[in-house]
């Protein structure tokens, strides 16, 4: 008797944890510093102007986790770039980023929209959703059953795995919050950046002989026009690690 009521307790906290987790996303935003292009080793000069372009590549698993976590991005190959903008021209100006791509192995890569960033991650982050499903909602028949009994079966809880809006999600608001800014006003003096998203095929993660370009559209607030940019910036290739298969799995069950 005493070890049926043992079990029944064990299999009730048990499936608790399981329902508790399942339903829980943690995630804390953290902070990245912005460092000026003089301090980066991949760097360039737009142009026709004063402004230097600084860039720095997160591809490597390392640098992806340590600041966005493990949700997606290193598996779905997705490369965030920082990128900073300093200005020594003492005239006011606006830069609009037309476009921005890589290339690699002569194919053209485009940045993509944040909220592209969060659908594409999210995909890697849950792909075995379909078997979650079916554990969690066994987990809440065996629970009921333990605690409330066979007649208080409880159907009408929502599934947690369906896929909330960007903005629903701190992971999601986080990668637009680091978003670059596309329309940046620079002055003398002045430091801007942010995130630029890319989704490369693996093999294209080390970024070897890949460059980024950008394209600018300069206004100077007392002139009148705009002027045309481009500024093409080869990348340095980073360390690349092969994925472990079993251990991408096991995260991709549990997280």
């Amino acid at each position: 008797m005493a070890r049926s009521r043992f079990f029944r307790t064990l299999l009730a906290v048990t499936t608790f944890v399981f329902l508790f987790d399942s339903c829980t996303s943690f995630y804390t935003a953290k902070p990245v510093p912005l460092t000026l292009p003089s301090q980066l080793k991949t760097r360039s000069t737009v142009p026709g102007t004063e402004i230097q372009v600084g860039i720095k590549p997160y591809n490597t698993p390392h640098r992806i986790h340590s600041l966005f976590g493990r949700n997606g991005l290193w598996r779905k190959h997705i490369l965030p770039l920082q990128i900073s903008l300093e200005s020594d021209d003492p005239r006011p100006a606006v830069f609009l980023i037309h476009s921005a791509y890589i290339i690699s192995n002569g194919k053209y890569y485009p940045a993509i929209i944040p909220n592209a960033v969060y659908d594409i991650s999210w995909q890697a982050k849950h792909p075995y959703v379909v078997v979650k499903e079916v554990l969690y909602y066994t987990g809440v028949f065996l629970f009921t059953i333990v605690t409330l009994g066979l007649g208080s079966l409880i159907w009408v809880l929502p599934t947690p795995f369906g896929e909330p809006s960007p903005q629903d999600s701190p992971f999601g608001r986080d990668l637009s919050y680091k978003a670059y800014a596309k329309d940046v006003k620079l002055q003398d003096g002045s430091l801007r950046g942010g995130f630029l998203y890319f989704a490369l095929p693996r093999k294209d993660m080390k970024l070897s002989d890949a460059h980024l370009v950008l394209h600018f559209s300069q206004n100077h607030e007392k002139k009148p026009g705009s002027v045309e940019r481009t500024v093409t910036i080869p990348l340095t290739p980073g360390l690349h690690i092969n994925n472990n298969v079993l251990k991408d799995w096991v995260n991709g069950f549990l997280q």
